[in-house]
């Protein structure tokens, strides 16, 4: 039924309502509190109750307003507040979403307004209110407002302890489970499954388990709960692509469900159908034929069962699968095409969700202009867009930001990506620039959306993929247009770029001000023993008691912090001789913005796949130390830096932003064909990991002259450990060695910089100095998990790690940090993160600077490489020009080894400056500066005077 009829119904039904009661209860209106009243209402309530039970929505909503016009005003607060709730739940029911959040919202102020946890504890009521506001979210894709309401429900359900009926919190778990899987959260979903899985069968035995429903829910049948359980488990193995586990799941899910009678299946349809799509969602290697057929078979068992259970929704989802079956697995366009015509066709009978249909209007638009047929695919989108705006659609430009307001959900962003793509490619194709603006128009859009909808938190693929390519379709457009608005470009691309590790950087470098050393060395050591020993519960309330320390010092201590970023602010902080080189990797290709003090240009250099190849199978030649290094060099110096018209004389320091396999290429090492020679004789090179933390990175700092200048830790090895490894694994043989070079190395800095050597440092020695030095040298060896980089760490005396989640947990906000230890700047490669290496962990616990190896280093370079860039660091140079400096020497006294891989492999990475406190004399330079300033002054006021 439409609903405009079933607004008809309820109008008549409502009028009848209230006209049979207006005799009844013409007397109860005197008196609000009489007993009568109460009674005739709570008569009335079980009727709209029952009704709703039997999922009569039309006719149990009549009733129901009614009820509220008769007697609101009459009854006890409580039994007012259920009301209201209810009649929130079935306007939810309806499809009606606006009007059921009004009536949820009204019902919180109601409950809030009585509520007392000694007298009229009404938790549950405020946890099942905010708890329904997020399902009617789901409904409507504002999916900010949906998480805020599903955690506002957690943390008031939690606060209950055992008097909570779990049968709730398992609901809540689904919902949160969902919305984690949506968004890609595994971390958080990993916890919330672990949760379920660990506590289900006791919560289920308790006898209040299912007790905590109210007004319309019904008693759900037992067999339901065990279905539940493995629909969320097959959520969270879709999510890590636990292709088995959830096939698995779903095996003991359809016994279940099985036990149910049908009148059960076919209410709860949805329960099962999900379970099957969730199970054959991660089934997509279309090249395996046993793994096609295996999706084949599991998408006909979908179809089959909504068929059979009347579930029109889920057929219409099920059409949906079949058409990216058909274009991935056989090209086949005519059966997607018949697949989305079914599809469509139940949309609107059914009057589904705008943008389920919205999306299959424009998916079908996809279809269509791929093969050829532009005119039907462009009416697609008038016809999805006229839908989402409530009237005919003739201009698409009308389609601005402010109609997505209150729709911020994933499904909104894949929309708005799919019909920016029609224009794309059909720009692509016929090369018409009204294409290209249409889909710029879109593409921005979509990147504004994506803007509100990420969570500033860790990228995951779905995050990685879609930014990527809204990325490529604004550059693409960008180029295409001959757009000139260059900065606006970046800010949008920067500022919706993963910003977790910027957040993290700001919150314990430049937060912790107020906050004394010795509390944070506290909890830094705490951490570090939290879980490792069978006091763990004590030195966790320990913990807390110290986090609150410092929370009371300084309540933002780890704030959520919002800023935008604005590359005009960057350009201020460079000097004219200073060049910003940020490259970006999008699905389909990689571009460079090229960054100055007074201009910015965008240039396209390639497809992606065959430059990303070119820089993997360099990285190779370099490590394996092979001799025709030279071509490959000067090729990738042609594809990433020659393109870019950079003007040699004018420019002395390049800061690198590498993405993805470019965050492996030493930039210093691409030759130049005309001068023959590698950038390191033309520039002093740094990088960093994202333009937003450079800037941030540069930013002036608390004076730390009252901290020791420098810290060199310098382990030994036992011959039994270092034996044990050589036997299993030969390539820790080669890096776990005591050499003589390292200890050395060691020496010689300390005694340079009056600084302190921890011979045969222990990890504890580090921890409790976290915070005491301003420089930090490791002379140490450090191991490489490229499957988990978790697992990497840093090798202490007696052979103790320190493990990357270690270092990310900790407050170590040093000016510089030396790893003087092999592969500590690589790692696992984290879609939309970036490198997961050791070096990355010291940026997540708040160094300002570090200088890294991007391979094994030979020890015997290391030393001179490292002793030249502290000699050059000590006369006031800055990082970047210091570490150039020492590689031109050891080049100069090295000429046979002139190979990369023997002075390559050491890059600097963040704050580009000298030390603050390095010893030399910058009072002159200012002093110096100011006279500069008023001679010129004092030149220009004579001219002026002169030519006057």
């Amino acid at each position: 039924m439409k609903r405009s009829a079933i607004g008809i119904l309820i109008v008549i039904q409502l009028i009848l309502f209230a006209v049979s009661l207006s005799g009844a209860y013409g007397r109860a209106q005197i008196d609000n509190a009489d007993t009568s009243v109460v009674s005739r209402y709570e008569a009335e309530k079980v009727r709209y109750l029952r009704l709703g039970r039997e999922m009569q929505w039309e006719e149990a909503l009549a009733i129901a307003l009614a009820c509220e016009a008769t007697f609101v005003g009459k009854l006890p607060p409580k039994s007012e507040a259920d009301l209201i709730y209810n009649i929130g739940y079935i306007y939810d029911k309806s499809e009606q979403y606006q009007l059921a959040l009004d009536y949820f919202h009204r019902s919180i102020a109601l409950y809030e307004a009585i509520h007392d946890v000694d007298s009229l504890d009404l938790r549950n009521d405020l946890a099942l209110a905010y708890n329904n506001i997020g399902v009617t979210h789901a409904n409507t894709g504002f999916f900010t407002q949906r998480k805020a309401s599903y955690l506002k429900a957690k943390e008031i359900w939690e606060s209950m302890g055992d008097e909570v009926d779990k049968n709730n919190l398992i609901s809540l778990y689904g919902n949160l489970l969902r919305l984690f899987s949506q968004y890609g959260d595994k971390r958080a979903a990993g916890e919330l499954i672990s949760t379920v899985n660990e506590h289900f069968d006791r919560w289920v035995a308790e006898e209040a388990f299912g007790k905590g429903k109210k007004g319309v829910d019904r008693q759900k049948p037992r067999a339901l709960y065990h279905v539940d359980k493995h629909r969320l488990n097959i959520l969270y193995t879709d999510l890590t692509d636990n292709k088995s586990g959830g096939l698995a799941h779903l095996d003991s899910l359809r016994m279940h469900f099985n036990r149910m009678d049908y009148r059960d299946q076919k209410q709860y349809s949805s329960y099962l159908l999900s379970a099957i799509n969730g199970a054959a969602a991660p089934l997509v290697d279309y090249d395996d034929p046993k793994e096609r057929q295996l999706k084949k078979r599991y998408l006909d068992l979908g179809m089959r069962e909504s068929i059979r259970l009347g579930d029109r929704y889920n057929e219409m989802i099920f059409h949906t699968q079949w058409v990216n079956f058909y274009l991935f697995s056989a090209d086949d366009y005519e059966k997607a095409l018949t697949h989305l015509d079914k599809a469509l066709q139940i949309g609107r009978e059914m009057d589904i969700r705008e943008f389920n249909l919205l999306n299959i209007y424009l998916k079908r638009g996809d279809v269509l202009q791929q093969t050829g047929r532009f005119e039907e695919a462009e009416q697609m989108a008038y016809h999805g867009f006229s839908l989402l705006l409530g009237e005919p659609v003739t201009d698409l430009y009308t389609v601005q930001r402010e109609a997505f307001a209150q729709r911020n959900d994933l499904f909104y962003i894949n929309a708005l990506r799919e019909v920016a793509k029609i224009y794309k490619n059909q720009y692509e194709k016929a090369g018409d620039p009204e294409h290209a603006e249409l889909a710029h128009h879109f593409y921005v859009i979509a990147a504004d959306l994506f803007h509100t909808y990420y969570q500033k938190g860790v990228y995951n693929p779905w995050l990685d993929m879609s930014n990527a390519d809204i990325n490529e379709g604004l550059l693409s457009m960008h180029i295409g247009l001959a757009r000139t608005d260059h900065s606006e470009l970046i800010n949008t691309m920067e500022n919706n770029a993963s910003q977790h590790l910027w957040k993290e950087f700001e919150a314990k470098y430049q937060q912790y001000s107020r906050v004394p050393d010795s509390l944070l060395l506290q909890r830094n050591r705490l951490l570090a023993q939290v879980g490792q020993t069978d006091t763990a519960q004590t030195l966790q309330d320990e913990l807390e008691s110290v986090q609150l320390q410092i929370h009371t010092i300084d309540p933002t201590y780890a704030p959520f912090f919002e800023a935008s970023f604005d590359v005009t602010v960057l350009q201020h902080q460079l000097q004219p001789d200073q060049l910003v080189l940020k490259y970006e990797v999008t699905n389909a290709g990689v571009y460079a913005f090229s960054i100055g003090a007074d201009a910015i240009s965008v240039t396209a250099l390639g497809h992606k796949d065959t430059l990303l190849q070119q820089v993997q199978a360099y990285y190779e030649v370099l490590k394996a130390v092979q001799a025709d290094y030279r071509a490959p060099s000067e090729d990738l110096y042609r594809l990433l830096v020659e393109p870019l018209q950079i003007q040699t004389a004018a420019i002395n320091t390049l800061i690198i932003i590498p993405e993805n396999i470019l965050s492996f290429l030493p930039f210093e090492t691409l030759i130049n064909p005309d001068s023959g020679k590698p950038l390191i004789y033309h520039y002093h090179i740094s990088y960093s990991h994202s333009l937003k933390l450079w800037h941030l990175q540069q930013q002036p700092v608390a004076d730390g002259s009252q901290k020791v200048s420098l810290a060199a830790f310098s382990p030994s090895y036992s011959d039994h450990y270092l034996a044990s490894l050589a036997d299993n694994d030969g390539v820790y043989r080669e890096r776990l060695q005591d050499i003589e070079g390292a200890a050395q190395e060691a020496e010689y800095v300390t005694r340079a910089w009056e600084g302190d050597l921890y011979r045969q440092a222990r990890k504890q020695d580090f921890l409790d100095n976290t915070a005491q030095y301003q420089v930090y040298h490791f002379a140490m060896h450090a191991l490489l998990d490229e499957a988990d980089h978790r697992n990497s760490s840093l090798l202490f005396q007696d052979e103790e790690p320190l493990f990357y989640d270690e270092l990310y947990g900790l407050h170590f906000p040093a000016e510089l940090v030396v790893l003087s230890a092999c592969n500590t700047g690589v790692g696992k490669l984290e879609k939309g993160e970036g490198l997961m290496s050791l070096s990355r962990a010291l940026t997540y616990s708040g160094v300002r600077s570090s200088v890294y190896s991007l391979w094994q280093v030979p020890d015997e370079e290391t030393a001179e490489i490292m002793t030249g860039f502290y000699a050059h660091l000590k006369t006031g140079q800055t990082k970047a020009e210091a570490l150039a400096n020492a590689k031109r020497d050891f080049l100069t006294n090295n000429p046979m080894k002139s190979h990369p891989f023997f002075w390559a492999g050491f890059v600097v990475n963040g704050h580009i400056g000298s030390l603050p406190s390095s010893g030399f004399p910058y009072w002159i330079v200012g002093l110096v500066a100011v006279i500069v300033m008023l001679a010129v002054i004092v030149i220009v006021v004579i001219g002026r005077k002169a030519f006057s």
